[in-house]
């Protein structure tokens, strides 16, 4: 039936009738939208007949004549005629399309911006934002770098069925008015937003020139409860000069957006009991207390300040 279908596409004629099943079918007609491109519409009978041809017919999606390629199809099509078939290249879901298309305006909004940046985008004339270093946490964790950092400016998203259209038709010219009509009517989001991305990447190079800085540590922890993918992790901290290890939840330690961690994600009660007596009632501990961590018999955690200044101590006693 797919070839049928395909010879159906290429030709001159306006009506298929396609049939599936034991009495089913489905007639598609093909209305010339321009020289490109075919709009497909669908009419369904589950008894083998289109007597009742009141019934309207469905928008069932679109045939790119020039790339033989076939979008956005609903189910008349996708699955009485090719079968559920959703991995054919030829067949291209809307959805697909939508993200295609915002993509590339996207990377045309980019180019245009850049080539703005020592005129209407140049943020040199403007004051950077004052942030915290938690303002910047996630892009550190992330693994981003003051270096590799893109700014992080509003995206265009596609959603209009004419936009598919008017791409497929003549794409450089859909592109590059979208893209430029984009930018004028986001001009001071977008400034703002690249204020805000040199601001963090300045943010992250005072960080990264301070190697011993907390968020390194909580990269490590995290990094190694993630590639170990750990349920529970033996953990030990060492908080007001005192030692502890108790089994702890490893969910919360990836959730590096808390300034604290709490006794009460302690594993067993007997634990929690020790750290109440040891540290207090009321008392959590912090990323900076966790001094090793250890998955089943293996450490895949230690902090090394902590190591070298016990090897420091004894060698003073």
């Amino acid at each position: 039936m797919e070839e049928d279908f395909n010879n159906y596409l290429r030709s001159n004629n306006t009506i298929g009738v396609f049939n599936y099943g034991e009495k089913s079918k489905v007639m598609i007609n093909k209305i010339p939208y321009n020289s490109k491109i075919d709009i497909l519409y669908s009419l369904d009978s589950y008894s083998g007949d289109f007597y009742d041809l009141r019934s309207p017919f469905e928008y069932a999606g679109f045939y790119d004549k020039e790339n033989d390629k076939i979008y956005d199809l609903d189910y008349s099509i996708r699955w009485h005629i090719l079968n559920w078939d959703y991995k054919n290249d030829k067949f291209v879901g809307k959805e697909d399309l939508y993200k295609l298309i915002s993509n590339v305006i996207n990377n045309r909004v980019n180019e245009l911006i850049n080539d703005g940046k020592q005129d209407a985008f140049n943020i040199n004339n403007f004051d950077l934002i004052e942030l915290t270093d938690k303002d910047v946490i996630n892009e550190f964790m992330s693994g981003e770098t003051s270096f590799s950092m893109k700014d992080q400016i509003k995206k265009y998203n596609s959603k209009k069925s004419q936009e598919i259209l008017e791409y497929l038709t003549d794409k450089n010219e859909f592109v590059e008015e979208v893209s430029r009509n984009f930018i004028a009517d986001n001009a001071e989001d977008i400034l703002n937003d690249m204020i805000e991305s040199e601001s963090k990447r300045k943010k992250l190079q005072e960080i990264e020139k301070n190697k011993n800085h907390i968020f390194y540590k909580i990269r490590n922890i995290v990094n190694s409860i993630n590639d170990n993918n750990c349920k529970t992790v033996n953990l030990t901290i060492f908080k007001d000069n005192k030692e502890q290890t108790f089994i702890y939840d490893a969910k919360y330690l990836k959730n590096y957006s808390s300034s604290y961690l709490s006794q009460y994600n302690i594993i067993k009660l007997k634990d929690r009991e020790e750290f109440e007596e040891n540290f207090g009632r009321s008392a959590d501990f912090y990323f900076s207390d966790i001094i090793k961590i250890t998955y089943g018999k293996r450490t895949i955690y230690e902090d090394n300040n902590y190591l070298d200044k016990n090897k420091e101590e004894e060698k003073c006693l």
